[in-house]
C-alpha cells in the first residue's frame, strides 16, 4: 500500500516536472528572441517588397528643381540638405561628405570652393557582409538648366529604391549616394573614391549609376558599361527572373560617376538614355515637364527587383 501511494507521488512529481520544464524552455527561447540582433534575424520579409511610386519620384524631382544646382552653389547645398532630410526620413544614416575643388575665376585667380556628397547606408544582415553595394546618381546640374532630367530623374529612382529597401534584409551593405560636381568632370565621385583606402575599394562589390533616364518621346533607358561587356553590377540586376533579358550596351560617351568606379576596377553600370542630339539635358529645355514617370517606375522596379533578393 505504501510503494502504491509513494509511486503515485513520484508519478505526480515527475509530471509537474515535466510540466515546469516545458514552460521555462518556452519562455527562454522568448527571451532569447528579445536579444537577437534584428539585422541577423533569419527572416527574409523581401517577399512583401512593393513596387514603385511614381507619385512618390515625381514629389522629389519637383523638391530639388525649384533653383539651379551648379556644383558648389547655394542651390546644390539647399538640396543636399532637401534629400538629406527625405532619407532619413526612411530611417537612413546619413553623412554629408564635403568636396573641395579648385578653379580659376574669370580674374584667372585660384579658388577653392566646396560641393558635397550625401551618403546613405543600410547595414548588411549579415555579421560578416559579403561587400558594399553602391546605387549612385548625381545630384547638380548644369549652370543654365534646372536639371529635371540630368540627373533630378536619376536621383529620385535612388531615393524610391531607398525608401522600398529600407526594412529589407541583404547580404551586402547598401549605400545610396547622390554625389554633387557631376557636371564639373565628376569631381564628387572621384574625391569620395580617393578617400577610400584600397581594401575599401576592394569590398565595393558594384556600382549601380543612374543619369538622365526618363525624357518624354526619347528612347527607354539602356544599361550601359564602359566596354559595353557584361559584370558583377549587371549580372546582379538579372539576378532577378523579370530582368534576365536586360541588354548590356556601351556608352558612345564615357560620362557619369560610373566611369570613375570602373577606373577603380569595381563592376559598374549606368542606367540612362542615349546621348544623341534629341536628349535634352544641360539647358533650359530640362524642366520638369519633360519628364515621363513611367520611366521612371521602369528603372526603379528593375533595381528593386534585383537588390531585394
Amino acid at each position: 500500500m505504501i510503494k502504491k501511494i509513494l509511486k503515485k507521488r513520484y508519478t505526480k512529481v515527475y509530471i509537474l516536472l515535466v510540466l515546469f520544464l516545458l514552460i521555462l524552455s518556452q519562455f527562454c527561447t522568448g527571451c532569447n528572441s528579445f536579444f537577437y540582433n534584428k539585422k541577423e534575424l533569419p527572416i527574409n520579409n523581401n517577399k512583401e517588397i512593393s513596387l514603385s511610386d511614381e507619385k512618390i519620384m515625381m514629389d522629389t524631382i519637383n523638391s530639388i528643381c525649384t533653383t539651379n544646382r551648379k556644383f558648389g552653389s547655394d542651390g546644390e547645398k539647399k538640396a543636399c540638405e532637401v534629400l538629406k532630410n527625405q532619407i532619413q526620413s526612411y530611417g537612413y544614416e546619413t553623412q554629408v561628405q564635403k568636396v573641395p575643388y579648385k578653379y580659376h575665376n574669370e580674374q584667372g585667380q585660384e579658388k577653392i570652393e566646396e560641393s558635397q556628397n550625401l551618403i546613405a547606408i543600410k547595414r548588411s544582415a549579415l555579421k560578416q557582409s559579403k561587400g558594399t553595394i553602391i546605387v549612385s546618381a548625381h545630384y547638380d546640374c548644369a549652370q543654365d538648366s534646372m536639371g529635371a532630367n540630368d540627373n533630378a530623374s536619376g536621383v529620385a529612382v535612388v531615393m524610391e529604391v531607398a525608401r522600398l529597401l529600407n526594412k529589407s534584409f541583404n547580404d551586402y551593405e547598401l549605400r545610396f549616394i547622390f554625389f554633387g560636381g557631376e557636371e564639373f568632370a565628376s569631381i564628387g565621385s572621384r574625391y569620395y573614391l580617393s578617400q577610400l583606402s584600397d581594401n575599401d575599394k576592394k569590398d565595393i562589390k558594384a556600382n549601380i549609376n543612374m543619369d538622365s533616364i526618363a525624357q518624354k518621346n526619347h528612347d527607354n533607358p539602356y544599361i550601359f558599361t564602359v566596354d559595353g561587356k557584361s559584370n558583377f553590377a549587371t549580372e546582379l540586376l538579372k539576378n532577378n527572373s523579370k530582368n534576365k533579358d536586360i541588354i548590356i550596351k556601351k556608352m558612345n560617351r564615357e560620362i557619369s560617376d560610373y566611369v570613375e568606379f570602373d577606373k577603380c576596377r569595381i563592376p559598374s553600370l549606368c542606367i540612362g538614355q542615349s546621348y544623341d542630339k534629341n536628349l535634352n539635358i544641360n539647358g533650359p529645355e530640362d524642366k520638369i515637364s519633360i519628364v515621363d514617370k513611367t520611366k521612371l517606375k521602369l528603372v526603379a522596379d528593375i533595381i528593386v527587383r534585383a537588390l531585394s533578393n
